[in-house]
């Protein structure tokens, strides 16, 4: 009894029987929730940019971690500057950074004295990234290692590289690189996985747009070729900046290699609330779906009250769908904004890469 095979030339003919000699008449459209339960999904709140006294911040770390948690955070870096603050259990065994004790002496440090306790993150259901912020360049968030910084970006991301770590760019509109700088760092270094799109509130929105526009403009520079994430983080100092920055990891369990996991694969939205945790809640996405054949992305959220899609860096649609054929022009990528009442709370999806029909990769 002979058996057959199906080859791949042989499956492209009956596509084209079954669908009147189109070889392709759907679209391609890179979902990064595509494996996202929604019926059992955890949404897990998370900072990836904080400090402490080992630094430049205003609170030892013991009391950084415990408004966190307080606040249902289970996902925290505490990344100060050029110094691996890390692990939660050992903190007893580090010394306030020098900057820190001066300030203490003049009654410039919120906590009541410098004395650092220990916290285990299994104790309070909480997973502890191990980084820090190197800054002796353009500032970037270093995660899952225990690389401190070197004088140039390159040589830094190298490192973090070759630890297994991943990194992100911090406040990117805080300086004056060119597009093609980044764009060239995000080519050559994978594990670059993307930046900062809101940062302590909504700081530098008034140099050329501010953040986002830069996001976009770093994806239409790459052409689609890999994805550049956007994350919101608090880069908490003082108490005043705290919580008004968050992102909601959409996993199926809180552990570090799913936290890692959806960091990388942008498995994540983000959020950016300027009232804070004393305000409106922000809008709940309840799921994200995408029809190849129809050529529609879907958010379906509550709590909200307008749905934007953004594509190259322009709104082109409203609405809880959007509908790739009906847009003049689609870009490499689009990517939704959910506003509550007013403008605000913020929630934001990751960029969606789209091909058209016939276009091909």
């Amino acid at each position: 009894m002979s058996s057959h095979r199906l080859t791949p030339a042989t499956l492209a003919i009956i596509v084209i029987a079954l669908f009147g000699g189109c070889a392709q008449s759907y679209w391609e459209i890179d979902n990064p929730y595509a494996g996202v339960d929604w019926k059992t999904v955890k949404r897990v709140k998370a900072n990836f940019h904080t400090h402490t006294t080992q630094s430049d911040g205003r609170f030892v770390p013991s009391d950084a971690i415990d408004w966190y948690h307080a606040h249902l955070y289970e996902v925290l870096a505490i990344t100060d500057h050029n110094r691996v603050t890390y692990p939660w259990t050992g903190l007893t065994g580090f010394e306030p950074s020098e900057r820190s004790k001066q300030r203490f002496e003049a009654g410039d440090i919120a906590s009541d004295d410098l004395t650092y306790e220990n916290r285990d993150p299994k104790d309070l259901g909480m997973v502890a990234i191990q980084g820090n912020e190197m800054s002796r360049h353009h500032h970037m968030g270093s995660f899952f290692n225990d690389h401190g910084g070197t004088g140039d970006i390159d040589s830094s991301l190298t490192a973090v590289g070759e630890k297994g770590g991943i990194a992100m760019l911090f406040h990117p509109r805080r300086y004056k690189q060119s597009l093609d700088w980044y764009t060239t760092l995000y080519k050559t270094y994978p594990h670059l996985i993307g930046q900062e799109v809101y940062n302590q509130g909504d700081r530098y929105v008034d140099r050329l747009g501010g953040h986002r526009a830069l996001w976009d403009s770093i994806m239409v520079d790459l052409g689609g070729d890999r994805p550049v994430w956007g994350f919101s983080n608090d880069d908490m100092h003082t108490p005043g900046q705290r919580g008004r920055n968050w992102n909601i990891l959409l996993l199926p369990e809180v552990t570090p290699d799913e936290v890692r996991r959806g960091m990388t694969d942008g498995v994540v939205l983000y959020v950016y609330a300027p009232d804070g945790h004393d305000g409106v809640a922000p809008p709940l996405v309840e799921s994200i779906s995408v029809d190849l054949w129809a050529g529609t992305i879907t958010v379906v959220a509550k709590d909200y009250a307008i749905i934007e899609w953004i594509s190259n860096g322009k709104a082109v649609a409203q609405g809880e769908s959007v509908n790739l054929n009906e847009i003049q022009g689609v870009g490499e990528y689009v990517r939704a904004v959910i506003r509550g009442e007013g403008g605000f709370p913020v929630v934001g999806t990751q960029p969606f890469y789209v091909k058209g029909p016939g276009e091909g990769r």
